[in-house]
C-alpha cells in the first residue's frame, strides 16, 4: 500500500519536473530570441547548457510547442497511471 502511494507521488513529481524544465526551455528561447546573454549557473551548468542548445535549435515557437507537448504528456501520464 505504501509503495503504491509513493509511486503515485513520484509520477506527479515527475510531471512537475517536466513542467519546470519546459518553462526554463521557453525562457531560454525567449532570451536567445531577444539577444539577452545567458550566464551559466555554477551548480548545474551541464543541464543549463543542454537546455540552451535545445532552445537555440528550436527557437521560441518551437520551444513553446515542445514545452506544451512535454508538459501535457507528463500530466496525462500521471493522471492515467494514478487512476489504475
Amino acid at each position: 500500500m505504501v509503495q503504491r502511494r509513493v509511486s503515485k507521488i513520484n509520477r506527479w513529481l515527475f510531471a512537475i519536473a517536466i513542467a519546470i524544465f519546459s518553462a526554463l526551455l521557453v525562457a531560454y528561447a525567449y532570451d536567445i530570441d531577444q539577444g539577452i546573454p545567458i550566464s551559466l549557473a555554477s551548480t548545474n551548468a551541464a543541464n543549463q547548457k543542454i537546455l540552451i542548445s535545445v532552445a537555440g535549435a528550436l527557437g521560441f515557437r518551437g520551444s513553446i510547442i515542445l514545452g506544451i507537448l512535454a508538459t501535457g504528456a507528463g500530466i496525462y501520464n500521471a493522471i492515467r497511471k494514478s487512476r489504475t
